[in-house]
């Protein structure tokens, strides 16, 4: 049994000409007890419109909500065994944190003494006994972005949803959240569903992700699947940073096949799924898979220039030009006893990929 599945789910909404504009389109998910799952993607993907009709503060037009096996269908979110956190926290001003917390537990007529000790627990559970008497303007962001979970967990959901409840934090802190975040799913074992646009952010905190663009469901799997293997060029795009490069195939032997790119550069590929010989496909190669050398090297590469170099602290951003028509991207570790990694604008080089480490997409 599932913890949440979503067969067939559609969601479409009148626009202000009163056409039909389609949010999510005939998406099918089915995620697992325990696990942290991430939707992620950009603004109006619909994957905020997915996660409010697994909580039911919206309906599908088309399909069903299962969460532990049963059928949602007209069911009303304070009905659904699953809570939600949002971005803006939607914490009480005129109540203070314990309050705050106890808030859905009073709604519920639960008796005060099995209040107090639910409340007692989740305040341990984020970190911040002591601090039951504040009112939420006396707390830093981190410390209201607590509260709200608090006050999720505290009614003992099975499911958590959260819309990219971190998005109102600087950097730092949005950082050290994650990492917190992630340690109270695993020791909880509740079912988390996450929403975010930061492709980081759902790489560093997701047993698995669900990439969306324009309502569908692109591609499910790990951060190493989605990132090492993209089934799509707005997967390999979005998620981190990718050259993507156009070429043909002209000849395939066994698992190993020769692209033709820019007429002119020749690259071998190790491919699990047998190549179109003469169609063309797109070259998937990330920054950190491809290694500079200086053109002297003897090392077999591709000759370029560089265009542009980056210091970024712990790694350089460069820019190559390897033809008239190809720029690709390159990041190197800097290594303070590695002085070939200190390449200049207009520097001749040589560009070393490795076969392996290129990834096909025929879409």
């Amino acid at each position: 049994m599932y913890a949440v599945e979503l067969v067939n789910i559609s969601k479409s909404f009148k626009s202000s000409q009163n056409k039909d504009f389609v949010a999510v389109k005939n998406l099918n998910l089915s995620i697992t007890e325990g696990e942290f799952f991430s939707l992620l993607g950009p603004s109006g993907c619909g994957k905020t419109t997915t996660l409010r009709m697994i909580a039911g503060f919206e309906l599908p037009t088309s399909g069903e909500v299962y969460i532990q096996g049963e059928p949602m269908k007209q069911r009303p979110p304070f009905h659904r065994p699953v809570n939600t956190v949002f971005q803006s926290y939607a914490l009480f001003p005129h109540l203070n944190v314990a309050d705050n917390i106890a808030f859905g537990l009073e709604m519920e007529k639960i008796s005060r003494s099995e209040i107090r000790t639910r409340v007692s627990n989740a305040l341990l559970m984020v970190q911040l006994e002591g601090l039951e008497n504040r009112y939420p303007r006396q707390l830093s962001g981190g410390q209201q972005q607590r509260v709200a979970l608090a006050r999720a967990l505290v009614k003992k959901p099975k499911v958590l949803l959260l819309d990219e409840p971190l998005g109102a934090l600087d950097l730092k802190l949005r950082k050290e959240m994650q990492l917190e975040l992630k340690h109270m799913q695993q020791k909880l074992g509740i079912t988390f569903i996450y929403v975010t646009h930061d492709q980081e952010e759902a790489l560093t905190m997701s047993d698995r992700i669900g990439v969306m663009y324009q309502g569908k469901l692109l591609q499910v799997g790990t951060s190493r699947e989605i990132y090492e293997e993209p089934q799509s060029r707005f997967v390999a795009d979005f998620i981190g940073e990718s050259n993507l490069l156009m070429g043909r195939v002209i000849e395939q032997i066994g698992d190993r096949g020769i692209v033709l790119v820019d007429e002119m550069l020749l690259f071998n590929i190790i491919s699990k799924n047998p190549l179109p010989v003469g169609e063309f496909v797109t070259l998937v190669i990330r920054p950190e898979k491809a290694v500079l050398y200086l053109a002297t090297s003897d090392i077999q590469g591709y000759s370029g220039v560089i265009e542009e170099a980056v210091y970024l602290g712990t790694d350089t951003r460069y820019l190559v030009r390897l033809s008239e028509q190809n720029l690709i991207t390159i990041r190197q570790q800097n290594l303070s006893n590695h002085n070939e990694n200190n390449y200049k604008p207009k520097q001749s080089v040589k560009v070393k990929i490795i076969p392996e480490s290129i990834r096909i997409i025929q879409d």
